[in-house]
């Protein structure tokens, strides 16, 4: 499969996901739902950019620039770090649609991460670096939706790890 090709598949999954996101925000009754699938969106559309970017750079013969692509989702570690803060804002319960709206995006997410994964070991070079860094964006969308997802449901997971110890 050329390039071309790739960039233009992952257009057709980034496209779907924003526009998930984006939907999604009309959906849900609770603020902090929304300005996560908005963020979440938002950071979609950038990516969208970036593709159509790269498309018409590899078209045109130039370089593309890695350094285009960027996210507004905090790593891991980030996340973790704010979740005390997290906790009092949280609302009692989830309103709307919410919880399936998070299992649709992760479904989704995941299904993308898979895409960028294959991706990047299907090429090489400048073409491979830039599938990576999706890769690892992706991952943190993963890992976003997966916090909120965990909340919202109070499984007693946080980061897929059990919260509380049952042998105590």
């Amino acid at each position: 499969m050329s390039s071309e090709q790739i960039f233009i598949d992952a257009l057709e999954y980034e496209n779907r996901i924003r526009d998930m996101y984006f939907e999604a925000m009309d959906k849900v009754d609770d603020q902090r739902g929304k300005d996560l699938f908005k963020a979440l969106g938002e950071d979609e559309q950038s990516h969208v950019d970036f593709l159509e970017y790269s498309l018409e750079t590899l078209k045109s013969g130039g370089t593309i620039d890695i350094g285009r692509l960027q996210t507004t989702i905090p790593a891991r570690d980030r996340i973790a770090s704010h979740v005390s803060s997290l906790t009092d804002r949280i609302p009692e319960q989830m309103l709307g649609n919410i919880k399936r709206l998070l299992n649709s995006a992760l479904s989704i997410e995941v299904e993308t991460s898979d895409f960028y994964r294959q991706a990047a070991a299907q090429t090489s070079g400048e073409i491979q670096a830039i599938f990576q860094k999706f890769l690892e964006i992706e991952e943190r969308h993963v890992e976003a939706v997966q916090v909120e997802l965990d909340y919202a449901t109070k499984s007693g997971f946080w980061f897929n790890f059990m919260e509380i110890d049952l042998e105590d």
